[in-house]
């Protein structure tokens, strides 16, 4: 953002001023009508509401914004916009790629602001506002988070003769469900998988760092300093995986669009986040219940991540005071915001929200409201993606994908991960 002259500053400020009493504003509010830009990276289900809550704290606070939905390309666009020196002045993101953009300098943090425009973040979930705060600073103001969770088609459950209100007890349980809800065609395709698990890209891997915290790995250490996945529990959640494809074939190993294959019913347990519930109940004939992934391992496991505003590097004390208190508005309205955009409140006060409580999302949202209980994130570094569970193209999934297309044994993919993360790892240290 470029820097503004003494000079220009009284100026833009004279003028503002000038036009206060044509709109009966305060100085404050006077001077923040200079156009802000604010991104963010939601769909429509989410980035649609984001908009209209934003206009309506605009028109509160007398604040002229423009917004940019820039889905699937905000982030990459914000760290080039960075090197361009032209940041928007609001910024919304997810957890994971905060680390990043801290790594190159790109945001400032938010203590002092929240308190001088009152930031009710004693209402928010504790466990939230602790995974906000990085090297001691809030950086991030969360209006939206989400669990992982096991969607069970209901159809399919009361075709096999299956429980339809309850998770398997135990991982046996759970492989007698997966199998009797298996259908192949004639030629012994899986047409039906029991649980979705495909060899290659995200999901495999995702479902790989469930199991490696079920039974008591981590990709990091709790100082951040060292790797935790090398050993018994990472072995044992890649012979899960190799187990879905090879062993109990469970799976359509050649799953394509794993959302897709959902929707049209083709699978009947499918680990994914609650931002499915909105698509799923929109499918038409669809039934289905939620509830976290069961204990398939040693103890329960449940991978969150929350969605943020962030504050933009460099912009000038007024500017940053407007994007807060903009942002305040989604926390003082934090269930009407979140029946509006299909997630979980980010207040006690919202997930009470009457609106909220009634609604058909509450019922699929409600196993994931037990305040991080069971928790883990992806790795929070500059380098982040490369330490993700969930990243298309991140170490993770590049190389474990070589184990389960079979091309490299569990142990050579472990050590082969081992040793680039640790290298990664000894250039700078993971936020915890």
């Amino acid at each position: 953002m470029r820097k503004i002259t003494k000079r220009e500053f009284i100026k833009n400020s004279t003028l503002a001023l000038a036009g206060a009493a044509a709109y009966n504003l305060t100085p404050q509010k006077a001077y923040a009508l200079r156009q802000l830009k604010f991104w963010l990276g939601l769909g429509a289900t989410a980035g649609d509401p984001m908009i209209e809550f934003g206009k309506r704290a605009a028109k509160k606070y007398g604040y002229n914004v423009t917004y940019d939905n820039l889905v699937g390309e905000a982030d990459t666009k914000f760290a080039a916009a960075f090197g361009a020196n032209d940041l928007p002045d609001l910024f919304e993101t997810d957890s994971p790629y905060i680390a990043g953009f801290l790594g190159i300098d790109a945001l400032d943090p938010m203590d002092d602001l929240v308190k001088q425009v009152n930031y009710p973040l004693h209402k928010m979930m504790p466990f939230l506002v602790n995974r906000s705060r990085f090297g001691g600073k809030l950086m991030a103001l969360p209006h939206g988070w989400n669990s992982w969770v096991l969607l069970y088609n209901q159809n399919h459950l009361d075709k096999a003769g299956l429980p339809t209100d309850r998770e398997p007890e135990n991982i046996d349980e759970w492989l007698e469900w997966a199998k009797k809800m298996t259908l192949r065609d004639g030629s012994g395709n899986v047409v039906q998988s029991g649980f979705e698990c495909p060899k290659s890209g995200i999901l495999p891997n995702n479902i790989w760092g469930a199991m490696l915290y079920q039974y008591g790995g981590s990709i990091i250490t709790e100082d951040g300093k060292r790797t935790n996945f090398n050993n018994e529990a990472g072995r044992k959640a890649a012979e899960f995986i190799l187990n879905c494809l090879y062993k109990w074939e469970i799976t359509d190993p050649d799953i394509n669009q794993r959302y897709d294959y959902w929707l049209t019913g083709q699978g009947s347990m499918f680990y994914t986040g609650t931002w499915m519930v909105g698509s799923s109940l929109k499918q038409k004939g669809m039934k289905f219940r939620t509830d976290v992934m069961p204990i398939l391992g040693d103890k329960r496991a449940v991978q969150y991540e929350y969605s943020a505003f962030v504050l933009p590097y460099g912009d000038s004390d007024e500017v940053k005071e407007a994007a807060v208190n903009i942002y305040k508005y989604f926390i003082e309205n934090a269930g009407e915001f979140a029946v509006a955009s299909s997630q979980i409140p980010v207040t006690q006060e919202g997930l009470s929200y009457p609106a909220y409580t009634r609604s058909d999302h509450k019922k699929h949202f409600q196993p994931s409201e037990d305040n991080g209980q069971h928790a883990f994130w992806d790795v929070a570094h500059s380098k982040g993606s490369e330490f993700a569970v969930y990243s298309g193209d991140g170490a993770v999934t590049r190389i474990m994908d070589k184990v389960w297309l079979k091309e490299k044994s569990v142990n050579e993919g472990l050590n082969e991960l081992d040793k680039h993360l640790t290298k990664l790892l000894r250039k700078e240290p993971a936020s915890v």
